[in-house]
């Protein structure tokens, strides 16, 4: 996952936000309005004067731009007078910002190509030689990019789909010798795929290596067939018929295309080495006809002689020495996985992969198609993260209901269904052909569908011979999150005959808080985070009441006092109300621009605030789980971040100062700066908004965002004015009874034996004990093994129990620099109470059931020192073998997933 020393050196792949700004914005926004105004003045010419407009156009315009694309591309892409159409409606507010359609974004390139191609062919019988067609075509392409970026957010509607210039630039353009930043998109928005304004270094070569082979498809036919493309125009006869024109381009095309494809199946080369010989023998040809054009029309002379050969000897050095960086540029690429960039790598290649094929399960995508290799015990979810399927994800431990999948076929060559994966799967109404997809590991071949299947119309399962009491006829739970809504499924479990309420403040039903920080730079909204088919409460007989808040409890007349006026009598009562974030003493917080992130509105709120106010530097206070995530979140919006932990290293509760330092490793890879031994103490107001954060030691960051990641408190207000039994969270037994014997408390504002857990497994246990021992059973809690996994993408990150050692405890530890992985092992008197695993996907179910029922390894603790961990879990190889590396989206700095 990471390198040790990885944040000292120099990200050959930074983003633009990373990239060196060679002039203001004022200065970029002069010369688009001068680029547009002479391309208008252009027009005119070629209506007016159309020898010069013309000579101007295909003599100097067109011969010139393929060299800039080749030495400074950003230039082109910052001043072109079509991007500078195709964003007037961003940059005015007026655009409708909507997401492309699916078919849009598969074909819209393909149909660029092909009118490139189209335009090419029609030059010399007439645009070369008609300045109004030429003309035409200009309006065209501007009203075509303004309509574009009206419509389709970002560059998706024109720049980076449909732009008949976009192939020759990504080609070109892909190894700069100047790279200049994107100064249009402030933010990023996540518009296109392998986006070549977000990373133009990495943007072609995450196309050839993408695993869709259609779309890595079209790039290299184009590529294949342009050097026919090139060499068919210059040599075409100047007086023949339209169908001969075509016709002849159809068979240089053709030709070219077929040498490029038999070159490709006959010679042991990469893919980008056989692109970039083609490209450069394109360009080549292109400067051995353009150049007396070109020099001509420089000099003002039919021949030039010296000039010409001057402009050929320099377009092909420039070519040769695009060639070989390119060609050097690869094996960084491949080998960048080493640091968080922007690819991913998975060792072994394109050889290695086909080569264990026939060794490792293939598991089909339905409807798609798609094939993918795994090895052994990898989670499906692993497998269909690193094939860039739409699936979310959360706790990652088959508890919260996040990553439901359907098996078609295969079910037994999954490994078995574990007591959490069940009890989520039966709360959720799911049939017997869905697994939760990060618990089920793949042992054979099957065929999936990232839709689950749902029981017909059935309620949750009764728990049959449990002696509930008859006298509960109402239980009340406040709280619609994981502990109230388990608490209410296990009560009606329990008990078929007792009216059940849930109070919920906020409006939606039970979603997944564990990713509401993708809400922050996602496009589904909410409706990715649901967890709850629509009918699931009318299904269950629970009436859930949303957006009500509970104002007052009194536990005398067993009544809560709802916010709409209304008193709820109960029998038991199940808080489960959670906790708030915890905001600690800031001077001045509350001012616009600062957030905290615990509910789906609050990221909104942070989402549509960086947008509208055109934020591009944020800070996040806290260094934890959630810190981390958000920090990731806002990053991925397109903001500089900077983290800011109070203490000497990250996540100091979950992880030991080796890990941490990986992590921290990772993040900085990334473009995620972490300053340690830091925290806010004040804010600093720039216009009636966010300006600056000023810290505990004095400095300052200036910032249009902060957001405070500091941990939780308990909601106990409720509790406490009611007289129940308070400290920092609700006290309770081990059956989770408040002071008040009809009072029982679960979730995030439980106290139990002085611990506050915070966990959403912890939440989920709790929340069935208390519903059961509410309904008259007797069942006691134990306390919950904490085990945590961040949730950022690319991070392979595991830490259960105990990271730190005991007196006489025995510490195992694997450190693999070559695979970027990271284990180790806390033994007590020959039990496994703590692990930590980085990049180690693969053992982290097997290791954290190991931790949570300290399970006896003594007889193996040899075999664990050797390194030979299949007592636990299988080995820590790599998960997936899938073919090299791809970008995985234009809007974040990509995360690598190691090994």
């Amino acid at each position: 996952m990471m390198v040790a020393g990885a944040s000292a050196q120099r990200n050959p792949f930074p983003s633009y936000i990373e990239m060196r700004r060679r002039a203001p914005a004022w200065a970029w926004r002069v010369g688009r309005t001068l680029t547009v105004a002479a391309t208008g003045a252009l027009c005119v010419a070629l209506v007016a004067k159309p020898s010069i407009g013309l000579r101007l156009w295909w003599s100097l315009a067109i011969p010139s731009l393929p060299l800039l694309w080749l030495t400074a591309p950003g230039l082109w892409r910052n001043l072109c007078p079509l991007a500078a159409s195709n964003q007037t409606p961003r940059a005015l507010g007026l655009a409708r910002g909507r997401t492309a359609p699916t078919w849009y974004s598969e074909y819209a390139p393909v149909a660029g190509m092909t009118v490139f191609i189209l335009l090419v062919a029609s030059r010399k019988p007439l645009l070369n030689s008609s300045g109004l067609a030429t003309a035409a075509l200009i309006g065209c392409s501007l009203f075509g990019a303004l309509v574009g970026g009206f419509a389709f957010k970002g560059k998706s509607g024109w720049c980076s789909s449909i732009c008949p210039l976009l192939p020759v630039q990504r080609v070109y353009g892909q190894t700069p010798y100047v790279a200049v930043a994107n100064r249009y998109c402030q933010p990023c928005v996540g518009c296109a795929k392998n986006c070549y304004d977000f990373n133009p270094r990495v943007a072609y070569l995450a196309d050839l290596y993408d695993s869709d082979r259609h779309y890595t498809g079209y790039r290299r036919l184009f590529v294949g067939a342009f050097p026919g493309l090139v060499y068919c125009y210059f040599t075409l006869p100047a007086h023949i018929g339209a169908a001969a024109v075509y016709g002849r381009f159809a068979i240089c095309l053709a030709a070219s295309a077929g040498s490029f494809f038999l070159g490709e199946t006959l010679l042991r080369v990469t893919v980008n080495k056989l692109t970039a010989v083609y490209g450069a023998v394109a360009l080549s040809l292109f400067y051995w006809y353009s150049a007396p054009v070109l020099a001509g029309t420089l000099t003002g002379r039919s021949s030039t002689g010296w000039f010409d050969w001057g402009l050929r000897a320099m377009a092909w050095a420039l070519a040769a020495a695009w060639l070989v960086r390119t060609w050097r540029k690869e094996a960084v690429f491949v080998g960048v996985g080493s640091r968080a960039s922007a690819a991913r790598t998975l060792d072994g290649g394109l050889a290695s992969a086909r080569a264990r094929r026939d060794t490792h399960p293939e598991v089909t995508i339905a409807p798609s198609g798609l094939r993918l290799v795994a090895k052994p015990g990898t989670t499906l979810l692993e497998l269909l993260e690193a094939a860039d399927t739409q699936i979310e994800a959360g706790c990652r431990m088959g508890v919260c209901g996040a990553d439901p999948v359907r098996v078609l076929s295969g079910m037994e060559n999954l490994s078995p269904i574990a007591p959490d994966e069940r009890g989520t799967l039966d709360r959720l109404g799911y049939a017997d052909s869905t697994r939760m997809a990060c618990c089920a590991r793949i042992n054979g071949p099957l065929e999936v569908s990232v839709t689950p299947e749902r029981r017909e119309l059935a309620a949750s399962p009764r728990i049959q011979g449990f002696a509930y009491d008859r006298e509960v006829r109402r239980v009340v739970v406040i709280g619609n999150g994981i502990a109230g809504v388990t608490a209410a499924d296990h009560v009606r479990r329990r008990h078929p005959e007792c009216e059940i309420d849930i109070i919920a403040d906020e409006p939606y039903p039970l979603y997944n808080r564990m990713g509401v920080s993708r809400l922050v730079y996602g496009r589904a909204a909410m409706v990715g985070l649901q967890l709850l088919p629509d009918d699931w409460y009318e299904r269950n007989r629970i009436s859930c009441w949303l957006n009500t808040s509970a104002q007052e409890l009194d536990v005398s007349r067993r009544e809560v006092m709802l916010g709409t006026g209304q008193a709820l009598g109960y029998d038991r009562l199940i808080l489960a109300m959670g906790a708030d974030a915890f905001t600690p003493p800031i001077e001045g917080f509350g001012l616009p621009g600062t957030f905290v992130l615990r509910r789906a509105g609050d990221a909104l709120a942070i989402r549509a605030y960086a947008q509208r106010h055109h934020a591009t530097r944020a800070v996040v206070a806290g260094g934890g789980p959630l810190g981390l995530e958000a920090a990731y979140s806002i990053r991925r919006l397109g903001l500089n971040v900077t983290v800011l932990e109070r203490g000497s290293r990250l996540l100091p509760r979950q992880l030991d100062a080796r890990s941490s330092e990986l992590l921290r490793e990772y993040f900085e890879g990334l473009g995620v700066r972490i300053q340690l031994d830091s925290a806010p103490v004040a804010v600093r107001s720039t216009e009636g908004r966010l300006g600056g954060v000023v810290l505990s030691d004095g400095g300052e960051l200036a910032t249009e965002l902060l957001l405070v990641a500091a941990g939780i408190a308990p909601m106990v207000e409720l509790a406490r004015k009611a007289g129940l039994d308070t400290r920092r969270g609700v006290v309770v037994d081990d059956r989770l009874r408040t002071s008040d014997p009809d009072v029982f408390a679960a979730g995030d504002l439980a106290q139990h034996q002085g611990t506050i857990y915070g966990l959403w497994p912890a939440a989920v246990e709790q929340g069935e004990i208390a519903a059961e021992n509410a309904v008259g059973g007797t069942r006691a809690y134990g306390g919950t093994v904490p085990v945590a996994k961040l949730k950022v993408v690319g991070v392979e990150l595991m830490s259960a129990g105990r990271c730190e050692p005991g007196e006489g405890d025995l510490v195992i530890v694997r450190e693999d620099a070559h695979r970027h992985s990271y284990r180790k092992l806390v033994i007590s008197d020959g039990r496994v109470v703590g692990a930590i695993l980085i990049a180690s996907p693969g053992n982290a179910a097997d290791i954290a059931a190991a931790v949570r029922e300290r399970r006896d390894v003594s007889a193996a603790i040899d075999k664990l020192q050797q390194g030979d961990w299949s007592c636990l879990a299988g080995d820590a190889s790599e998960n997936v073998v899938r073919e090299p590396p791809r970008l995985r989206s234009p809007r974040s700095p990509e995360p690598w997933r190691g090994s």
